[in-house]
């Protein structure tokens, strides 16, 4: 391992992943932020939704991904996301659903924009563990404090996704948050 880092860094094998993903597919990131998920995607797939309620952020995305030609942004919110109906082969959330007062909603809506065909209709949810950080509330507004993974299962039950799985991701040493989970569903 030591020698494979030296050689060829650390990240390689987590972006070297990203080429399972299909090139036909049209993925949401929804809760873009600046960008950092589009950014990643981008590459590898036909077009990706960058979602975002926030209008500064959607332009914080705009401009670090100015480049790309294959990125459509698109103001909205996640518990009404402004694309048709099975439009999306994948949907992504990454660490927005915490600040969402009904995630279900939101999670609900992402299996609403997936299609079934293509070999799509898969949603990934990246966000806390369950915590007692109390004043993440505060401090950067979080209306829940993560999520179990029973409680995670349940929204994607609910939501009508199968094949739902909940794995806990390894901490980073350098991470100072709670742990992360990695939470897939299927339509």
């Amino acid at each position: 391992d030591e020698l494979r880092n030296r050689l060829f860094g650390t990240g390689f094998t987590a972006q070297s992943l990203l080429a399972l993903l299909s090139p036909e597919w049209t993925v949401a990131d929804l809760g873009c932020g600046t960008g950092n998920v589009t950014e990643l995607l981008a590459p590898h797939v036909e077009r990706v939704v960058a979602v975002d309620q926030v209008e500064p952020m959607l332009e914080a995305a705009r401009l670090r991904l100015n480049q790309a030609k294959n990125i459509q942004f698109s103001t909205g919110s996640l518990e009404k996301l402004p694309l048709r109906d099975g439009s999306v082969d994948a949907a992504v959330c990454v660490l927005v659903l915490h600040h969402i007062p009904d995630p279900t909603l939101a999670v609900k809506e992402m299996r609403r924009v997936l299609r079934a065909d293509r070999g799509g209709g898969v949603a990934l949810i990246v966000d806390m563990v369950e915590h007692d950080r109390e004043d993440y509330r505060h401090t950067m507004g979080h209306t829940h404090l993560g999520f179990s993974g029973e409680a995670m299962s349940a929204m994607l039950r609910e939501a009508g996704f199968r094949g739902i799985r909940v794995v806990e991701m390894e901490p980073d040493p350098e991470g100072r948050g709670p742990a992360l989970f990695a939470a897939t569903g299927r339509v």
